[in-house]
């Protein structure tokens, strides 16, 4: 997909070739002596491998970030790759006061390399348990068959399918739960080293030093930033909702219906917890089953409820999830009120691209349809987090799938929900389950969207 194309190495090359956080460097391009809020700055990165040597070619992943850590201020830095070994990232200044620019080495391009080799030709590199009627058995399962003699679940409208090893007994029908399995140690010991956490997601050192912003102030790119931890949107004119009367007259009436993953359910267990009259209802089946709560005072619901496989998740009966495209078919009317927040993306890092561009199709094609008989309802598509540490996840290959996402929805009478950034300027840890003072922010960019005025 041109959408995610990077630049690759010239070809295999030895670990002391690589992108070295601790040699390579940035400075200041066009320094001058005084800044003014609406203005851009720009510093220059310059790669160079662990022998301190100039990189030839590009495809390194930085992660830049502008922030004033006393004022809990933060803006992400969009950066361009010269293909030569440098790279200009540029930001722009929308807050007075003292600021410091970080710029971080998340992946070598060598690394992501290796990345996009493994993400295609190893999607055995995560694998789940599949749980049958009858048996005590246990049988891996994968969006990919995992061996020879397999049962595939066919879903008929969407055409995805599932596969299980088949078990000894009971046949393939007494399927009846799934749960996560684990994962395999695919790298070998010279590839281990690229991605090891000695040289992943490390700062860049400088002697830029921090430097004072003034005013006055202008409005152009990028999303938003964050000051006294509020997010300022620069996409709409955003509001907050600082109490719990105000969530409940901003959802008066409606009907919000939840689809994604562990990070959405962090927005339904927070609003769950903010709001008093908002109560669970009990279903008989915990996460990550369906989760429904509905405030009777001012009659409105909000239903979560998690996608389909892949899900690395602990053990749920089969009935528990459901793709969305399915579920999305399910719902509608021609009322005011439906709101519909959709995010797929965390779950399907390790996977050839093509398996979630097919399931973001299907999502696509029933979003299309819902419009359709439904031109009222407000749907929401939740871009990734940032903040995915994990043996087999990267902020690298989530941009990859957050490009996609963006590119699929487009033209479509649809709000993608820039959370991407909110997670990746804040001033605490990275987290892809971002800090309580991040949800909020995130639900209350959702509200400014459903209640603008």
């Amino acid at each position: 997909m041109k959408v995610i194309e990077w630049p690759e190495p010239p070809g295999p090359t030895d670990y002391e070739f690589s992108t070295s956080p601790n040699t390579t460097e940035f400075h200041m391009l066009f320094p001058r002596a005084t800044y003014y809020v609406g203005e851009y700055v720009e510093v220059l990165i310059i790669a160079r491998d662990h022998k301190g040597r100039p990189k030839a070619y590009g495809g390194d992943y930085f992660q830049a970030k502008l922030h004033s850590p006393m004022l809990k201020a933060g803006v992400t830095g969009s950066v361009t790759d010269h293909r030569n070994g440098t790279y200009t990232a540029s930001f722009l200044l929308l807050w007075p006061g003292q600021v410091e620019i970080s710029i971080t080495l998340v992946h070598s391009t060598e690394a992501i390399a290796i990345l996009k080799d493994k993400r295609e030709t190893r999607p055995d590199k995560v694998y789940f348990y599949g749980y049958f009627h009858g048996t005590s058995e246990v049988m891996e399962c994968n969006v990919k068959p995992p061996g020879k003699d397999v049962c595939e679940y066919h879903d008929p409208y969407t055409g995805e399918s599932w596969f299980c090893m088949r078990p000894k007994q009971g046949g393939c029908s007494a399927y009846k739960g799934h749960a996560a399995g684990g994962s395999r140690d695919i790298l070998t010991s010279e590839e281990a080293r690229f991605l090891d956490k000695s040289v992943k997601e490390k700062l860049i050192s400088s002697k830029v030093e921090s430097f004072n912003v003034f005013s006055p102030t202008t409005n152009v790119d990028p999303s938003g930033f964050y000051f006294q931890d509020i997010w300022y949107s620069r996409v709409c004119k955003n509001r907050a909702f600082p109490h719990p009367a105000n969530v409940t007259e901003c959802l008066r009436g409606k009907i919000i219906y939840i689809f994604g993953d562990s990070t959405t359910k962090q927005w339904w267990d927070f609003l769950l917890s903010f709001v008093p009259s908002l109560q669970r209802q009990d279903l008989h089946a915990l996460f990550p089953a369906p989760q429904l709560a509905v405030d009777t005072s001012h009659k409105f619901a909000i239903q979560w409820q998690m996608h389909e496989k892949p899900l690395y998740i602990m053990y749920s009966d089969k009935q528990n999830v459901h793709y969305v495209a399915s579920e999305l078919e399910r719902i509608g009317g021609n009322k005011e009120g439906l709101v519909v927040v959709i995010n797929c993306m965390a779950h399907f890092v390790t996977y050839p691209v093509k398996v979630y561009a097919q399931r973001l199709l299907g999502i696509r094609d029933s979003v299309v349809k819902l419009m359709k008989r439904s031109p009222l309802a407000k749907v929401f598509i939740k871009s990734g987090n940032t903040g995915y540490v994990y043996t087999h996840g990267s902020d690298w290959l989530s941009l990859q799938l957050d490009l996609v996402m963006r590119t699929m929805f487009s033209g479509l009478p649809v709000t993608i929900l820039d959370c991407w950034q909110m997670t990746s300027c804040h001033y605490l840890p990275p987290d892809i389950h971002p800090a309580p003072v991040i949800v909020k922010n995130e639900i209350d960019l959702l509200m400014s969207f459903i209640c603008p005025t």
